[in-house]
């Protein structure tokens, strides 16, 4: 049987251009929602993830939105995690029902909570002169979790903005994360490592008990990592930044 392989996408299998050095090989793995906003792969980062497809099962464990994810360009064949957890997919891109019908019921107390805290995020980034913009991540008609960026690629304004929210918004039940340029506002049951436990236990359930390979680039990975037998990040992400 065959390990299994549990994985964040983006700076972890891939990246945008602009974290790439400009003479660098770019294989394009993903498409963007502009022409010029895909992200890219070095060459070894293509020849790795395409011999762990051959060589393991191997099942994203993404933010990404379910369309977001289905701009990326790598063959998975065994389904994914979006959404940071709010979604499992199937292997034909299909909502997986059984964990929708666990996690809706829990986003149907959020659903006029998380618009009202998107449109005051915005407009305290307003006040404070920021340039933000912001958006909702859904599954199917649901908000799972907001997210806001800088316009100008500033972590210096989102930690701002953060510290001005923590002070305005009341927060109880949620949890933010915040990587580059990407801060996010979280129920707490929205998170990866709840996705990836009910992945290992079906397919535990399926094939037994098999060597487990965790990897991610963001503290936010690290919730389902340590599920797994083995966890690897890449250099110079938050998780190895945080190491001493």
């Amino acid at each position: 049987m065959k390990p299994l392989l549990l994985t964040d996408l983006d700076d972890t299998l891939f990246q945008t251009a602009r974290k790439m050095p400009a003479d660098a090989d770019k294989i394009p793995a993903a498409q963007g929602k502009t022409s010029d906003s895909g992200s890219f792969m070095h060459p070894w980062q293509h020849d790795f993830i395409h011999w762990a497809l051959d060589c393991m099962t191997v099942i994203p464990v993404t933010a990404r939105g379910i369309t977001s994810f289905k701009r990326v360009h790598l063959p998975f064949q065994h389904g994914a995690v979006c959404v940071h957890g709010a979604a499992i997919l199937t292997p034909d891109g299909q909502v997986d029902a059984a964990w929708h019908s666990h996690i809706q019921p829990q986003l149907a107390a959020y659903q006029d909570r998380l618009p009202d805290m998107l449109a005051i995020a915005l407009q305290t980034g307003e006040t404070l002169g920021l340039s933000l913009r912001g958006w909702l991540e859904s599954v199917e008609d649901s908000a799972a979790y907001l997210v806001v960026k800088s316009n100008t690629a500033s972590a210096t304004d989102l930690q701002q903005l953060l510290h001005a929210l923590r002070e305005t918004l009341n927060l109880q039940g949620f949890y933010t994360h915040m990587n580059g340029n990407n801060l996010a506002l979280l129920p707490d049951f929205v998170n990866k490592r709840a996705a990836a436990a009910e992945i290992l236990r079906r397919h535990t359930a399926e094939h037994g008990r098999t060597p487990v390979f965790g990897m991610g680039d963001s503290v936010s990975d690290l919730g389902f990592m340590r599920l797994c037998d083995f966890a690897a990040f890449p250099p110079n992400t938050q998780i190895c930044r945080q190491l001493p």
